[in-house]
């Protein structure tokens, strides 16, 4: 039997890198010693996908970002549930998780797997999304960051008891063999009408201005004279859907834009580079799963990215926002096969040192570390 019961806690609206970082702790803790449950404050496609997969589900549905309506419920199902440490992850979850856990003298662990500051199209909620997270943080018996960057700016807002554990990733069978990859390259190609002779610049990404992808864009625009098969491959969906389609039309790029796709690292091959442009990030798991799909690999320098791509060694690192920076970098790969190439060897090694069953080791330690003080 479980020793303790935790309760994982997260928005739920859409499913991105922290969701997949959910799923995993939901899948892959250790159930001789905790029983795990999700839970969601939207009644969105997390919650779907969870039942789905036969996780236990529990729905406290927000109307709004300081929505405290589902808190007594929430407090309820704790109590009935005999849930022994809450885990939350994202600002809905850290306001009513650490105001549960604080009501009811149960520890709070919380995950911060973005920069706040970065993660609003509004300045005025960005700055409210801060006060709210410092007011609430003593709430909070431990902090995991995915990134040592992260916990700088966590440190800084009065964060105390912060782990750094990265995220990982499993080996992803169907990108195994270059023959796999061939066929999900040649068979995704086809399906979305992307021509054999394309190169394509692509990424897997929030449609969110946090994401660079105005940048992706601008870059493609510079090299398109010089490289006129390019296509840009965005798999994604967001709030800039609409805007970015508008501009790949008015410059006249060849583009893709799919949306929201399950299982969207098989696309992956069907890519010849991968750029992550982002303006924050906090640590970039998708990188991991771009080595594994062996392409070479572009990104800005920003969060905890350059602790995850070595510079000149796994990858090219650039400044955010830098389209002539991002676009010299993409000429220098399509133009240098040998040195892109060294790249996609390095990465096919490094992911490998973020690995899934080391992060789910060090959550349980910081669980049983967190549960032996409260």
């Amino acid at each position: 039997m479980p020793t303790h019961k935790i309760l994982q806690l997260i928005g739920g609206g859409e499913i991105g890198g922290a969701e997949q970082h959910v799923l995993t702790l939901l899948q892959g803790i250790d159930k001789a010693a905790f029983s795990v449950t999700s839970g969601c404050l939207i009644d969105g496609p997390f919650a779907r996908s969870t039942e789905e997969k036969g996780i236990p589900t529990l729905r406290f549905p927000m109307k709004h970002a300081l929505d405290l309506f589902p808190l007594p419920k929430l407090m309820a199902d704790i109590r009935q549930e005999k849930f022994s440490l809450i885990h939350t992850h994202g600002s809905r979850a850290n306001l009513l998780g650490r105001l549960a856990g604080s009501c009811l003298k149960l520890p709070v662990v919380s995950t911060v797997h973005s920069s706040l500051k970065q993660d609003y199209l509004s300045p005025a909620a960005a700055c409210l999304a801060l006060a709210l997270d410092r007011l609430t943080l003593p709430l909070t018996s431990g902090i995991i960051t995915v990134s040592e960057a992260l916990a700088e700016e966590v440190a800084h807002r009065g964060g105390q008891r912060i782990r750094t554990i990265y995220n990982g990733i499993p080996p992803l069978p169907q990108l195994a063999t270059s023959e796999q990859r061939a066929e999900l390259r040649e068979s995704f190609r086809r399906t979305w009408g992307i021509p054999k002779d394309a190169l394509v610049l692509g990424t897997i990404a929030r449609l969110h201005p946090t994401k660079g992808l105005h940048t992706l864009l601008e870059a493609a625009h510079i090299l398109r004279p010089q490289f006129p098969h390019l296509h840009i491959l965005i798999i994604g969906d967001g709030p800039l859907h609409r805007e970015l389609d508008e501009q790949a039309e008015a410059w006249g790029l060849p583009h893709t834009f799919t949306g929201y796709l399950p299982d969207a690292y098989q696309a992956l091959p069907a890519m010849d580079i991968f750029i992550l442009p982002s303006v924050s990030e906090g640590m970039g798991l998708v990188l991991l799963e771009a080595m594994q799909a062996h392409l070479p690999l572009v990104a800005t320098a920003v969060g905890g990215i350059p602790e995850l791509i070595r510079p000149s060694l796994d990858g090219l690192l650039i400044p955010p926002g830098q389209p002539a920076e991002l676009a010299g970098s993409c000429r220098t790969l399509l133009q240098s096969p040998d040195l892109a190439q060294s790249y996609i060897d390095s990465g096919a090694q490094r992911w490998q040192d973020f690995s899934v069953q080391e992060m789910l080791r060090q959550t349980e330690n910081f669980y049983k570390e967190i549960l032996k003080g409260s």
